[in-house]
């Protein structure tokens, strides 16, 4: 799986989701996306209940209706404005475009980013690991 942390496949990926998404747009399809919410922010930030709400690592949003109408690409941003619980809090949504996971229309999902799952920051080997850790200094000449 070393392929997932390749920096040129993650650019290929980003390049491919880039373009799923603006000929969607284009297209005027509407679809849902499956989203790594460390790569989303909210302007303005919504209130904590509604973030405690998110309680998965991987959330849904669906691309319809004005949201629809209001998304666009930027740079390697995917940007909407979209209304969250009972009050329809509206907030502009900022969205990594790596961090996309799914891309679906009706029950099929058209596109799969298999490195939406890989942390933003590369593992260590498990030797840095060992050594960086205080308690095994003793295991190391000086």
């Amino acid at each position: 799986m070393k392929i997932l942390y390749n920096q040129n496949y993650k650019k290929l990926m980003i390049k491919q989701l880039k373009e799923q998404l603006i000929f969607l747009l284009q297209n005027s399809e509407e679809f849902l996306i499956v989203v790594n919410m460390d790569g989303v922010d909210f302007n303005p930030p919504l209130p904590d209940e509604i973030m405690n709400g998110f309680s998965s690592d991987f959330m849904p949003f669906a691309i319809a209706g004005y949201t629809f109408k209001s998304a666009f690409v930027e740079n390697d941003t995917f940007i909407f404005e979209a209304g969250f619980g009972s009050d329809n809090i509206g907030a502009m949504v900022y969205i990594d475009i790596d961090r996309i996971l799914q891309i679906i229309i009706g029950d099929n999902p058209i596109f799969i980013n298999v490195t939406a799952t890989i942390p933003k920051t590369q593992p260590k080997n498990s030797f840095d690991v060992f050594a960086n850790n205080p308690k095994n200094k003793k295991f190391f000449k000086k």
